[in-house]
């Protein structure tokens, strides 16, 4: 994948209001109960650090959610992770709890989401509670959700493509920002395929296809993966280390190259969806839960869902697919 140099509650049982400082009477006994579960990932232990019974904490928990209105964990076998009502509670609840007036950070942002990584960083750098911030790109997103769970960044902002999702380490949390982001593709303006808004998969296996180079990250086993099921065979004898080369490429011959859906063509190239969408990725907000971020994860959210809604002008395929899909999809506007 080339990259360059709200809405819907995600879990379906759950439709909450957003959290609101101030809508719930919230004591320092709630605010110690939600968090030892949210640092201990489960009941259990928490529990445990709290010097009560599991039975005692579980049914605590209980009241406590219906008097805020919404759950605020997913139980599993596996322990608690907090729902997205959850996280805005324990964001805000934490910032009233532990903020002190003027305190600020300097926010470490790693990853690789073309200029979204960008668009973020900016963005984070006007809060009064950021006294600046330090982009690391990396386009291996393995290395980035490290990176979250060594402390070596505060938050990253990844690319996945299921079936072939990287893992989470169990000390990081995550929030699904986009779910199913689709890939676009970039051609010369007088490329035989340019003449239609939309693209046809199969159509691309007649002409070659520019991509980054093998073992970069995951994504060309997923773009086989997808290949595989369609029955398309793409010639994939050409590869660009960065979008620049790509460009060029495309530019000058007949080749096809995938990129984010949120890339800006320069004049003579042009952005085209593809029909279906049948490439799509997964776009994921990693943090550390016991990390200075944690407290402001809604924030950084509704940045994130703001600077999309403001790229609409970037390509005809983006503002189509973002009033169809895009919009409806964001957990926060």
């Amino acid at each position: 994948m080339l990259s360059c140099e709200p809405a819907c509650v995600l879990h379906s049982g759950l439709r909450a209001q957003p959290w609101k400082p101030g809508s719930v009477d919230v004591t320092n006994h709630h605010l110690r109960v939600i968090t030892a579960i949210a640092d201990a990932g489960s009941i259990g232990r928490a529990a445990l650090r709290l010097g009560t019974s599991h039975a005692a904490l579980s049914a605590q928990l209980r009241r406590i959610e219906r008097a805020m209105g919404g759950d605020l964990f997913v139980r599993s076998n596996a322990g608690c992770v907090p729902t997205p009502f959850g996280d805005a509670v324990l964001a805000d609840a934490r910032q009233q709890a532990h903020a002190e007036p003027g305190e600020t950070m300097r926010v470490q942002i790693g990853g690789y989401a073309g200029i979204m990584l960008g668009e973020l960083g900016r963005r984070i750098a006007g809060e009064p509670w950021a006294s600046g911030v330090h982009l690391r790109d990396n386009p291996d997103s393995r290395v980035n959700v490290r990176m979250v769970a060594d402390s070596d960044v505060d938050l990253a902002l990844v690319y996945d493509w299921p079936p072939v999702a990287i893992p989470r380490p169990a000390k990081v949390r995550e929030r699904i920002v986009l779910p199913d982001e689709p890939v676009f593709v970039m051609m010369s303006e007088r490329h035989p395929l340019a003449q239609s808004s939309a693209v046809s998969f199969r159509a691309l296996a007649d002409f070659p296809w520019v991509d980054e180079p093998v073992g970069t990250t995951t994504w060309p086993v997923y773009l086989q993966h997808v290949c595989h099921h369609a029955g398309v065979s793409l010639h994939m004898g050409q590869s660009a280390a960065n979008l620049s080369e790509a460009r060029h490429l495309v530019m000058t011959t007949l080749a096809v190259a995938p990129v984010l859906a949120t890339t800006e063509a320069p004049p003579g190239l042009t952005i085209r969806a593809l029909e279906g969408h049948p490439l799509r990725q997964r776009l994921r907000l990693i943090y550390r839960p016991d990390g200075p971020i944690a407290t402001h994860i809604t924030t950084v959210i509704r940045h994130l869902g703001q600077a999309y809604a403001d790229h609409q002008e970037c390509s005809d395929a983006f503002r189509t697919w973002w009033h169809t899909e895009g919009c409806h999809t964001m957990p926060v506007q």
